[in-house]
């Protein structure tokens, strides 16, 4: 039976914009465009939105897309961080409670449940936000290799003993346990709690190539003091995470249709934060569709838009500068060992909160973002010095000019 305002046939689906893909990014903006008063209709397979979504509050706490509700499942004014020893970082982070905002993202919009094959089945305009890699990208558009994150957590009934049982975002003290062998890849724990229980997590912040979550397993466990089989008894849930890191956004001359979220590489190729971005780009994106919207009813051309201006909105050319610094810290972080890694982040967070936050933002001006990599640079040890670099100096200085 179909639920009220939700149609069960994507066939002959009109409206002026049909945004493919009712993840949080698709919703984000489906919801943008219905607040303006845009005929939308969000199309896609409805299923549960069962990742932990986290992001730093004051990247969305003041959006109008989220006006009248409370967001989070956590909210914490302080989080942790451990490379070598514990610091708390002083910035408020939030664990998302999905149900809540898929709710709020959703009130109002016309939702249309099932899976798109073909855009010429659907009588709109159509935008992709069905993941990456796109489904509808041009074949020469997609990317053929990335890095990896990967994750494997458990979700237990309560926190752990020890210092896992305080929210902590990056844990990178040794689990005395090598992955595969592989000795040099990094890995930390992630330790909150969410709707359930408390999740932790061993995490590969990025890799190439991929580490397999199930290879986790067994370090999540001697982190935490037990076999896999006591990890696995003692687990409410698991959680598996796999996310490119640094699948590029779309080329400026891409044919095919307008991409947003993941399909529009929209995933912080440092972090691996995708929801934060997401939402905050949704009303820029969706201003621009109704702009053009406009534009073509009062010109006449009967709902053909000027799609290079609404892919310059997804990402303009100063995104798309701030991109390539990011590609670059990425570049650096994928070179660096366990210790090369804790050096790291304990230089990046060791800078004042303003100074390193705006770093964990796509939308970041590159002249701003350059600025926090020089003064990363000049206050980290000269061991790393030498591999933020990247052993080319001429490009890290290229990037860093205004």
């Amino acid at each position: 039976m179909t639920r009220p305002g939700v149609d069960d046939s994507v066939h002959g689906v009109s409206a002026d914009i049909a945004v493919i893909g009712d993840g949080p990014a698709g919703s984000a903006l489906a919801a943008a465009l219905h607040r303006l008063g845009v005929d939308v209709v969000l199309i896609g397979p409805d299923q549960p939105w069962s990742a932990t979504y986290t992001t730093w509050a004051d990247d969305i706490e003041d959006l109008e897309l989220l006006r009248g509700v409370d967001p989070w499942a956590h909210r914490f004014d302080d989080i942790a961080v451990r490379f070598g020893r514990r610091r708390q970082i002083g910035r408020a982070y939030g664990v998302i409670d999905n149900e809540v905002l898929r709710t709020h993202l959703r009130s109002g919009v016309r939702h249309v449940v099932g899976t798109v094959e073909d855009l010429d089945d659907i009588d709109a305009f159509s935008v992709d936000a069905t993941g990456w890699p796109s489904r509808f990208a041009d074949a020469d558009a997609r990317p053929t290799h990335v890095a990896w994150q990967t994750a494997f957590g458990v979700v237990l009934d309560g926190p752990p003993v020890g210092p896992l049982g305080e929210p902590t975002m990056m844990d990178f003290s040794d689990p005395g346990l090598s992955i595969d062998g592989r000795v040099a890849v990094p890995t930390f724990a992630y330790s909150l709690p969410v709707r359930g229980g408390w999740l932790v997590e061993e995490t590969v912040l990025t890799a190439d190539p991929a580490v397999d979550p199930d290879a986790l397993r067994p370090v999540l466990a001697a982190r935490l003091g037990m076999t896999v089989d006591e990890l696995l008894d003692a687990a409410v849930a698991t959680e598996v995470v796999r996310l490119p890191m640094g699948a590029p956004p779309p080329p400026t001359d891409d044919p095919g249709p307008i991409r947003f979220g993941a399909a529009a590489g929209m995933i912080h190729p440092a972090t691996g934060y995708s929801v934060g971005s997401a939402l905050r780009s949704a009303g820029i994106v969706a201003e621009e569709i109704r702009t053009q919207l406009e534009r073509s009813a009062e010109l006449g051309y009967g709902g053909v838009l000027d799609t290079d201006a609404i892919k310059t909105a997804v990402w303009s050319n100063s995104a798309r500068r701030t991109r390539q610094l990011h590609d670059y810290g990425h570049d650096v972080l994928l070179g660096l060992d366990r210790s090369g890694v804790q050096r790291f982040f304990e230089t990046f967070f060791g800078l004042p909160v303003e100074a390193w936050s705006p770093y964990m933002r796509i939308d970041t001006p590159p002249g701003r973002l350059a600025g926090i990599m020089a003064k990363m640079f000049a206050q980290a040890p000269m061991r790393l010095r030498a591999r933020l670099v990247a052993g080319d100096p001429r490009r890290f200085l290229r990037l860093l000019r205004p």
